[in-house]
């Protein structure tokens, strides 16, 4: 079904609320699926079973070196933290063992880090180039989510081998995963009692109209 932006970035909103998210990094990760969901809508198929994902341990990195290198991501947990690397200017590229979705890692891209020119690889081979909310990619880049030998880096080379993508104008998610999106949602709600409303829940107990 086709959804509108707003109304499903305000759900994926509410579903990383929902298991536990903070505010920011769930406002991060809303806008982030939308904007590569806009290329490929099937990030929300996926999206529940990443937003689950535990958090993982802070990382210490390097900074007398211009590379990062990771192990193990998860990318609702790393991607900001990615985007941050890059635009400090302490770090012009980040290695990634294995990743749980390559696509999101994409969405952060676009969303956090639109000044800057990158390039994403897979195994050595660059697959997409984010700049200026714009995505250039191969089919490799649009099928893929988790993946091993990931490289993020800041580039100004052009690869003629990728196409400038267009965004779609609305997003078609299926029914089962915009139904899983809004079971994590429903976390978010206070359950409809006599007490919760007496406390401000729903509409009340009376109509003054």
């Amino acid at each position: 079904m086709h959804r509108s932006f707003s109304e499903t970035k305000f759900l994926c909103y509410k579903a990383c609320i929902g298991t536990g998210i903070d505010v920011g990094r769930a406002e991060d990760i809303a806008s982030s699926a939308v904007r590569i969901g806009a290329y490929q809508s099937e990030i929300f198929d996926c999206l529940p079973n990443l937003i689950r994902t535990t958090k993982t341990r802070p990382h210490t990195l390097d900074i007398s070196r211009k590379v990062a290198d990771f192990e193990n991501v998860s990318v609702v947990n790393d991607g900001p933290f990615f985007a941050d690397c890059l635009q400090s200017n302490l770090y012009r590229k980040i290695n990634i063992r294995h990743i749980d979705s390559v696509l999101l890692l994409g969405g952060f891209c676009l969303h956090l880090a639109p000044e800057l020119s990158l390039s994403l690889s897979l195994k050595k081979k660059v697959v997409a180039r984010f700049f200026k909310y714009s995505l250039a990619a191969d089919d490799e880049f649009l099928i893929s989510n988790k993946a091993d030998y990931v490289t993020l880096k800041i580039t100004d080379k052009i690869h003629d081998d990728l196409v400038e993508l267009e965004p779609s104008g609305s997003l078609f998610i299926k029914d089962k995963s915009w139904r899983e999106i809004e079971d994590l949602a429903a976390n978010t709600y206070v359950q409809e009692t006599e007490q919760s409303r007496l406390t401000g829940a729903g509409a009340g107990l009376t109509d003054n109209d």
